[in-house]
């Protein structure tokens, strides 16, 4: 539930301006915003999830404040089991979107980085997860019905199988963006489609798929394949191949590539 602090502290008259700042408070929920006028923001909110209450972040554009028909970009972030640990992702995310010139979203991720190790047998719970935060955010913040899963890493094995194995109806995602999947998630998703255990039958998609020099090449370049060879009619799919850039540096590369493909920008 989200919630606004107001207080009010009045004016201080300096020869820059003025300062404000305001606070509201809830027993529920708790969020706190910092802002000027026409400014972005972040907001902290709380969610329900599995019986219990779960925090996130959402990143607010200045158009936000005319504007809350926003498409929204979903980061999932754990502490990475494979590759080296990035602490900047929701802030590449948010670089991804101002890059593109009369673009606006929101961006929406965990407050925290859990320290999870997202395994394919895991897969479930760590969409449901993201579902019941998709719900939140579409009831607070904003209804446009477009939805983009993004993530790096073992993230985006959680990414990928969601775009095969999410429920058709209702589809919470529509966009997914994922760079340098885990080996175990890579196996799992050749296995799933070259076994056709998912639906064939889907609403539109779009996949932005990528990897680099940090990662195995020929399982990547075969799960490319796979997914080329499909031939799905309702999936929209560009791959890159990041021949000469390792993980730490393709991540804040690809999310804007991602960004920029599947809003056809």
């Amino acid at each position: 539930m989200k919630t606004k602090l107001n207080y009010a502290m009045g004016f201080i008259m300096l020869a820059a301006g003025v300062l404000n700042a305001s606070f509201s408070h809830d027993v529920n929920s708790i969020t706190a915003t910092f802002e000027t006028e026409a400014s972005s923001r972040i907001e902290t909110f709380t969610f329900p999830s599995n019986g219990k209450m779960e925090k996130g972040k959402i990143y607010l554009p200045a158009a936000y404040d005319t504007n809350k028909d926003l498409p929204a970009i979903f980061l999932i972030d754990y502490t990475e089991q494979h590759f080296k640990i990035a602490m900047d992702e929701f802030e590449k995310v948010i670089d991804g979107v101002r890059q593109i010139e009369g673009f606006d979203a929101v961006v929406v991720s965990l407050e925290s980085i859990p320290d999870v190790d997202a395994e394919p047998d895991t897969y479930q719970e760590h969409y449901e997860l993201f579902k019941d935060m998709a719900a939140y955010v579409g009831e607070t913040y904003t209804a446009h019905t477009s939805r983009t899963f993004i993530g790096k890493g073992s993230e985006s094995g959680i990414v990928l199988v969601a775009l095969f194995l999410e429920d058709e109806e209702p589809s919470v995602f529509d966009n997914f963006i994922a760079t340098d999947p885990s080996g175990p998630y890579a196996r799992a998703l050749i296995n799933l489609i070259e076994n056709q255990t998912h639906s064939k039958s889907r609403s539109n998609k779009k996949l932005h798929f990528s990897f680099s020099t940090s990662n195995n090449r020929a399982l990547c370049t075969k799960l490319i394949n796979t997914i080329d060879n499909a031939q799905y009619p309702w999936l929209q799919f560009e791959s890159v191949k990041y021949t000469d850039s390792n993980y730490e540096n393709t991540y804040p590369v690809s999310f804007a590539a991602g960004i920029k493909f599947v809003f056809d920008k």
